[in-house]
């Protein structure tokens, strides 16, 4: 028994502690919550198409475990903000418990209502209760209705959604123009885009240009890349996604040139975060099959111009940033004049800004020639962060020819597997093969020369000739710069 004893007192101490222990309560009383806003703002958002998603965190500053009585959006039902209440999808909720010195997080997103007005300021706010005492939080966000093409058939087995646009289509700058799946330019049919236009892809969406049919961006060139230049991105309009690469573009990249079609122009855009923004393929034609002219290509997660034995012509054309190439051209024929190559895309790139190939190989390991018949470079800058920016995949059995005339070229040495020789005349007709041209802030895409760049007035005076007026449209007759800008 006094063995025993302990044991007993024990058990005794422990029902008579765990019966003086109380019940968890939450009191119902009026207290200033701490918010962690006072006003969201929610990105601008497409009509019918979501916001991302914003966080307010309430706090309870007390030593008790309260209810706050009541959370709801001010417009009730019909508002078009939605709530997530610590979990719970709502737009109102009641009796939410919160512990002492705790708090809970609520969600918030956006849907805008397609019958709203053209950038139309969509309001609404978040009101707390606790006991009598109200608080409330302002929703602010700004809405765009536009004209969207959704998908009303597919290719390749459901691979590629699709719709056909009017044939003779003219999309103007009146609302923005979104796009999900590939919108397709049928035969003997043309888009035209003008100046000020706004096209939004959603993710893996694209532009595709059938087999005798046009793409025309600003055919009469009355657009300027810095006041009203077409404007080609993703759907998502948060600051966060201002340069994030590969927001859109599917299987036949972002826009699509197919064999057949003719007369493409892209003149006075600029093309950013795509995939492979432009895909340009194979013509039998001696005249090119895309001509582009006073244009941007930014930022692409893979490839900025892919050429598939394509006849590509380009004046005034910046390529800036590139997972992979700026330009990949497998075979073709290739003219550029006064454009500027500026890769410094981080990631790990292992490739060369440029690569010219003249052969592919299929699944087995089976070699098949396409020459490039022509890949001339004249007045050009060709820079990034690469000891290399040029580079071949040559097959000898095939024709592979190229010239670069008076260009800044980032080329430190030969390549590893003797594809050419760097100090071949021939092939570098008066280049610089190393000599930094020094742009005003590459970090932002900005690929104008500052005031002490080597390619200020070096540039071949009869290649300025044929283009004489730089991307932005200023004259560069007297004293020409290397590259897109003149300075």
């Amino acid at each position: 028994m006094k063995r025993l004893l302990p044991l007993f007192i024990l058990i005794v101490t422990l029902v008579a502690f765990s019966s003086c222990r109380k019940d968890q309560t939450f009191a119902r009383k009026g207290v200033t919550l701490g918010l962690s806003a006072d006003t969201i703002f929610l990105d601008t958002v497409f009509t019918q198409v979501g916001s991302s998603t914003r966080t307010l965190r309430v706090n309870n500053p007390t030593d008790e475990d309260i209810y706050i009585d009541r959370i709801f959006l001010a417009k009730g039902p019909n508002s078009y903000y939605r709530l997530n209440v610590n979990g719970t999808p709502t737009k109102d909720i009641s009796d939410v418990e919160l512990l002492a010195n705790d708090s809970i997080t609520i969600l918030i997103e956006v849907t805008a209502d397609v019958g709203m007005a053209n950038e139309l300021l969509y309001t609404d706010s978040i009101v707390l209760q606790t006991m009598g005492r109200t608080q409330d939080v302002d929703l602010v966000t700004l809405t765009k209705d536009a004209h969207f093409y959704y998908p009303t058939g597919s290719f390749n087995n459901g691979a590629i959604p699709y719709s056909v646009i009017d044939c003779n289509a003219t999309w103007g700058p009146d609302k923005p123009h979104v796009i999900y799946g590939y919108a397709v330019v049928d035969s003997l049919c043309t888009l035209t885009i003008l100046p000020g236009t706004e096209i939004h892809f959603h993710s893996g969406s694209g532009l595709w240009v059938y087999k005798g049919g046009s793409l025309q961006i600003d055919p009469n060139n009355t657009g300027q890349i810095e006041t009203n230049p077409v404007i080609i991105q993703g759907d998502r309009l948060e600051p966060f996604y201002e340069n994030v690469a590969g927001q859109w573009g599917g299987a036949l990249g972002g826009i699509f040139i197919q064999n057949g079609s003719t007369n493409n122009l892209i003149q006075n855009a600029i093309i950013k975060n795509s995939t492979i923004a432009l895909l340009v393929d194979s013509t039998a034609s001696t005249t090119p099959n895309l001509v582009v002219r006073n244009t941007q290509v930014l930022n692409s997660s893979r490839v900025g111009i892919y050429g598939g034995f394509a006849n590509i012509q380009a004046e005034n054309v910046v390529v800036g940033n590139s997972g992979v190439y700026g330009l990949y051209a497998l075979g073709g024929r290739y003219s550029f004049t006064h454009c500027t190559f500026a890769n410094y895309s981080i990631g790990g790139r292992s490739t060369p800004t440029i690569g010219l190939f003249n052969y592919y190989e299929n699944n087995i390991g089976q070699r098949f020639t396409r020459d490039v018949l022509a890949a001339n470079f004249r007045n050009t800058i060709v820079y990034g962060s690469r000891r290399v920016e040029f580079g071949l995949g040559y097959e000898p059995s095939g024709n592979l020819e190229f010239n670069f005339n008076t260009c800044f070229l980032r080329l430190a040495e030969n390549p590893f597997d003797g594809s050419f020789d760097r100090e071949d005349p021939t092939r570098f007709t008066n280049c610089e093969l190393d000599e930094n041209p020094r742009f005003v802030n590459y970090q932002n895409f900005n690929y104008k020369l500052d005031s002490i760049s080597p390619a200020l007035n070096v540039a071949n005076p009869t290649f300025a000739q044929q283009v004489p007026t730089d991307i932005l449209k200023v004259d560069r007759t007297s004293t020409p710069d290397v590259g897109a800008y003149e300075r």
